[in-house]
């Protein structure tokens, strides 16, 4: 006979499904990894660009120091607790504030790294066809740092202020990611509107017709100048570019297509399957990006090879405990005695 409480518990017990055919243990084993291999690969480039004072000057890495610190940040938040709610079918806090703050780091981190890599795609220009632009310590700041300060703090501003938007009451549900959560300004037109432009049409552009720009401009110019142009100097700050816009082009741009289709009049149950996949592995832009930070490094072998001995004398080099030599009982008499006598 069955009690109250066990028609509850079987009430309350079901299996959400969000569409996407990958059971949860696949997806935990495949970001499990996925996260591990792209967060040693993040430590690895943020301490090469950072410790390697040549590369540290080196105004191209800039954006890509702030890129990979924030794909750091996702790797050791957002994704584990992407993880734990795939091992466990329930988020790891189960409370509003949790979610909120899961959400914002997600929308900051998601919208600025695209702004960021639109920005660079701008500014190779700059480097290598203007770099009397940045020739004064004035007109670096002006023109270098100041959109890169801008771009992390309007990101954390809007989505610091925008998130916790709760006047609708949305509703919360702890066995989906973000708890299914999003800000009630999203119930506007306009400003959903606002953030599609901004955040997906404009760097999409961006990034696309910068990167192909830039190499059409460097081809022209090599062939215009007879190889006067530094190409050897200007490759890997393209290639850089190149592969992280790459990246781009397969997870994030057929999201903004899809969108403006959307907005375009295309029926809305048309690419729904294919959304739902997109969105699953938009994940892998970050767990890519420090593999195509790395590929541009010099001598990328020597400084592999260089940071694994490192690695290897600090397991190895355990301090022993000396063996301090003990002198036996007879040899201390025996040196009294001789004391004594003199």
């Amino acid at each position: 006979m069955s009690t109250p409480s066990n028609n509850f518990t079987s009430a309350m017990t079901f299996v959400y499904n969000d569409g996407i055919a990958i059971p949860y243990i696949v997806r935990f084993w495949l970001f499990l990894i996925s996260n591990i291999l792209s967060l040693i690969c993040c430590i690895f480039v943020l301490l090469n660009f950072l410790l390697d004072s040549t590369l540290r000057r080196g105004l191209h890495n800039h954006v890509m120091i702030v890129v990979i610190f924030m794909c750091v940040i996702f790797e050791l938040t957002d994704v584990p607790w992407t993880i734990h709610l795939y091992l466990s079918d329930v988020v790891l806090i189960q409370t509003q504030t949790f979610c909120m703050i899961w959400k914002f780091i997600d929308s900051t981190i998601y919208t600025s790294i695209p702004k960021l890599v639109a920005w660079a795609s701008v500014e190779r220009h700059i480097l290598i066809f203007h770099s009397q632009w940045v020739a004064t310590k004035k007109r670096r700041y002006l023109i270098h740092y100041t959109p890169l300060v801008l771009i992390v703090i309007y990101g954390i501003m809007v989505y610091g202020i925008t998130t916790p938007m709760q006047s609708c009451g949305r509703e919360f549900y702890y066995f989906v990611n973000y708890c299914g959560y999003y800000s009630c300004i999203y119930d506007s037109a306009a400003f959903s509107l606002y953030e599609f432009i901004t955040g997906g049409l404009l760097c999409s552009t961006l990034i696309g017709f910068g990167s192909v720009f830039l190499v059409l401009r460097i081809v022209f110019q090599k062939h215009r100048l007879q190889q006067q142009m530094q190409w050897r100097k200007h490759r890997k700050m393209t290639i850089q570019l190149l592969s992280i816009t790459s990246i781009f082009f397969i997870f994030y741009l057929p999201l903004v297509i899809l969108s403006i289709a959307y907005k375009l009049g295309l029926p809305s149950y048309i690419g729904v399957e294919f959304e739902l996949y997109a969105n699953f592995f938009c994940s892998y832009t970050e767990f890519l990006l420090p593999f195509a930070c790395i590929n541009t490094l010099p001598k990328l072998r020597t400084r592999i090879k260089n940071t694994c001995r490192w690695f290897w004398r600090r397991r190895t080099n355990v301090v022993a405990p000396q063996q301090l030599p003990i002198r036996s009982a007879v040899d201390s008499r025996t040196l009294r005695r001789k004391t004594t006598a003199v």
